[in-house]
């Protein structure tokens, strides 16, 4: 995947007109990161399209991944609606209130990115910690996680299941 499988992507997404659809999470990290260690870009594992619409069900994402996997069959989607993902980890989470609060809540600072073509074709970024640990690539937990050791240990085990340390070598874990 390169950078013109991002914009096609992009486009892709606007043309399906989800309430705040963006790409987002390890779709653009793992693109920046494999940019900066100089590996070839490609969706290692999904294409991470989020959307925030308290009118559709939960159920609407499995509709849309079908439909998605059957017309463009070289990306894997994953869809999902952030009104229902508050709860993800944890029960009794608040709810998110906008696609901005979603990403906000990612476990990493450098995951905590979306990206969406606007109403005039201009690319806009949801960055809500800035870019400085993504293009340092620095993994740290989002301020939400960093003082409570549940989230501590969903951190660790993602990194270590995302095997990033191994495919990035650069990286540094910061807690």
């Amino acid at each position: 995947m390169g950078n013109k499988d991002i914009v096609h992507i992009l486009k892709i997404i606007k043309r399906l007109n989800l309430k705040q659809g963006v790409l987002a999470a390890g779709s653009i990290r793992n693109s920046i990161w494999q940019t900066l260690s100089n590996q070839p870009v490609f969706f290692q594992s999904d294409v991470d399209l989020v959307y925030f619409d308290p009118s559709k069900p939960q159920e609407y994402d499995f509709l849309v991944e079908q439909q998605l996997l059957k017309k463009y069959p070289e990306y894997n989607w994953q869809l999902k609606n952030e009104v229902y993902m508050h709860n993800y980890d944890f029960k009794n989470q608040q709810p998110f209130k906008s696609i901005e609060d979603a990403i906000a809540h990612f476990a990493e600072t450098s995951t905590c990115i979306g990206a969406y073509i606007d109403t005039n074709g201009i690319l806009k970024l949801i960055i809500p910690y800035g870019v400085d640990d993504l293009v340092n690539c620095i993994c740290r937990p989002v301020p939400a996680f960093s003082g409570d050791q549940q989230h501590i240990n969903i951190f660790k085990k993602r990194i270590q299941r995302k095997n990033w340390v191994e495919k990035y070598p650069q990286l540094k874990i910061q807690f």
